[in-house]
């Protein structure tokens, strides 16, 4: 008897330890209403080590090194539904460090999204479009082509939810 209920005591661990309760993902359906709302940068990597900054170090961490400045790095990025144009709205706006001249809070890109390739692609009018590797209700990582100094590089950077 002492047997039995070792086993049933373990198959129950078992069985509560295996569930997943991963409310926190979105379905691929969802991602358009899942991506509304404040971004803030949480790492930003390139697949090639790069020198943006000038400074001769070459980095593949664009976020924890020196490559980007603070006001850069503390940008904020939106998506909203529908803006003043009648269409889905994406912006950058610096945030409280604002670079070079900028006011704080002004904006630094403004463009409209939209969900292309099976909801798999954030596609833009005027930028390149960044495919999404992972979105939940707090995190978005998204991958896209960028070009410096002559050579192309993918660029990954993931958001938390603001």
């Amino acid at each position: 008897m002492k047997q039995r209920n070792t086993f049933f005591s373990l198959l129950i661990m078992l069985l509560f330890f295996s569930c997943s309760n991963d409310d926190n993902s979105v379905r691929e359906s969802d991602r358009s209403q899942a991506l509304l709302g404040q971004w803030e940068y949480e790492s930003i990597v390139s697949d090639r080590a790069v020198d943006l900054n000038g400074d001769k170090n070459s980095n593949i961490d664009l976020f924890n090194t020196q490559e980007l400045s603070q006001c850069v790095k503390d940008n904020i990025t939106t998506y909203t539904e529908i803006g003043p144009s009648d269409k889905p709205e994406y912006s950058v706006t610096e945030n409280n460090l604002a670079c070079d001249d900028n006011n704080p809070f002004s904006f630094v890109e403004e463009d409209f999204w939209s969900l292309t390739d099976n909801n798999s692609t954030i596609s833009f009018e005027n930028r390149e479009p960044f495919r999404i590797i992972d979105l939940t209700k707090n995190k978005l990582t998204v991958e896209s082509d960028d070009m410096f100094e002559g050579l192309e590089y993918i660029v990954t950077i993931t958001y938390k939810r603001k």
